[in-house]
């Protein structure tokens, strides 16, 4: 019964996978803080959702189950993927909330900490597995499970460490909350209309005007444009774009 759901999952996760790994394709990425957890998100995701083919295998599963390769598997899917991913959110939504921006220095340290000791803490957890360690043991008695003794001492350490590196990004947090720098109107340079807004917005949301839309929010590597993207009520830049083509 276990087996079945995880099998079945796999089809639209590999499918959503399969989508941002194209979305990817041939773009231009800037690296900040933002956009390194949406990337951690997408490669922790895909770590821990490898790992469920072989626990939807039956003949695997009845070795592998209650283990910690269980654990490792869940916790990389559905909680540091899913944190990462409220990280990168924050990160990104917090100019337009706050009008003020977060320290990027900081952002990119608690990133890499968080990344590296994600993957210190869990992919041992697969080995573990691999090993017989079952899960929710308080003491390891059997003599096949005391020479794991040291996997796990390394677990722990590179748990408390990561745990502690969430202390930078709860600092940059507050911190930027009330004495980071202004943020400017569109500082990711986005193209959809809340980045034509004063941050943070208006009661109205647009200050007394309506937007006038001129297409859609994905103008990127717009050929003949005055930079590589075009904002939704920018009809200027798009007349310039229509005229010479």
């Amino acid at each position: 019964m276990f087996s079945f759901p995880t099998l079945v999952i796999t089809i639209p996760s590999t499918i959503i996978v399969l989508l941002w790994i194209g979305s990817l394709y041939g773009s231009k990425l800037r690296i900040n803080t933002a956009s390194l957890f949406a990337l951690g998100f997408i490669s922790v995701f895909v770590s821990g959702g490898v790992s469920g083919f072989f626990l939807a295998q039956p003949s695997v599963d009845i070795m592998l189950h209650a283990t910690y390769f269980v654990v490792a598997h869940f916790h990389l899917v559905m909680g540091v993927a899913a944190i990462f991913g409220i990280f990168a959110g924050t990160y990104f939504w917090f100019p337009k909330m706050f009008g003020r921006m977060m320290n990027e220095t900081l952002g990119k340290v608690h990133f890499w900490f968080s990344f590296v000791g994600t993957y210190c803490t869990f992919m041992p957890f697969h080995y573990l597995g691999l090993a017989g360690n079952v899960r929710r043991y308080q003491a390891f008695v059997n003599d096949y499970l005391q020479p794991l003794i040291p996997v796990h001492k390394f677990v722990t350490v590179a748990a408390l460490v990561t745990g502690a590196a969430q202390l930078i990004f709860l600092f940059n947090l507050f911190y930027s909350r009330f004495w980071g720098p202004p943020a400017p109107a569109n500082p990711w340079q986005a193209t959809s209309l809340e980045w034509s807004t004063p941050s943070p917005p208006p009661f109205d949301n647009f200050g007394g005007r309506l937007p006038v839309v001129y297409h859609d929010p994905y103008q990127y590597g717009i050929e003949g444009a005055t930079g590589d993207y075009v904002m939704q009520d920018s009809p200027v830049q798009i007349q310039t774009v229509r005229d010479e083509k």
